[in-house]
């Protein structure tokens, strides 16, 4: 699966997608710009989700790039976000999601959806409500096993 290499944390430490999902829990990753203002109106949806749903990992990714850091700090501070948010820009979550979902990047907000195993199961390019992003993970979770051959 592709990596984002150029990705760093909110402290320039290099990073990637790949090693905050699959840990056994549904991770939501919403890609998000500073200057968005859908992005502005609706993060509270993921702050209150997060909230409620403590057993699901939250990560944000800002597309403001390096020169836009301290915008996404700024964003970051007075969303009160208290998850993970990683700094990319647009070309990178472009070239990432073409290799791992055939999708091109269309603009923000965008979530992505994780299952516990780090599968990218949807990509979905627009604002979700908390009921959205609660009612998708609950829809996964009503699929029925399928027991294995004896």
């Amino acid at each position: 699966m592709a990596s984002a290499y150029a990705m760093t944390d909110m402290n320039d430490k290099p990073t990637n997608i790949q090693t905050l999902v699959g840990k056994g829990k549904w991770t939501v990753v919403e890609i998000w710009a500073s200057d968005c203002r859908m992005c502005q109106l609706s993060i509270q949806h993921i702050v209150n989700f997060k909230t409620a749903h403590p057993e699901v990992d939250i990560v944000g990714i800002s597309v403001d790039g390096t020169q836009g850091k301290a915008d996404a700090q700024t964003f970051i501070g007075e969303q009160h976000l208290t998850f993970p948010n990683l700094l990319s820009d647009k070309q990178e979550m472009d070239q990432y999601l073409f290799a791992t979902a055939e999708k091109n990047f269309i603009g923000t907000p965008t979530f992505l959806f994780y299952d516990p195993q780090g599968k990218l199961l949807t990509v979905q390019a627009k604002a979700l409500t908390e009921k959205e992003l609660s009612g998708f993970i609950d829809s996964q979770g009503s699929q029925p096993e399928i027991a294995e051959p004896c």
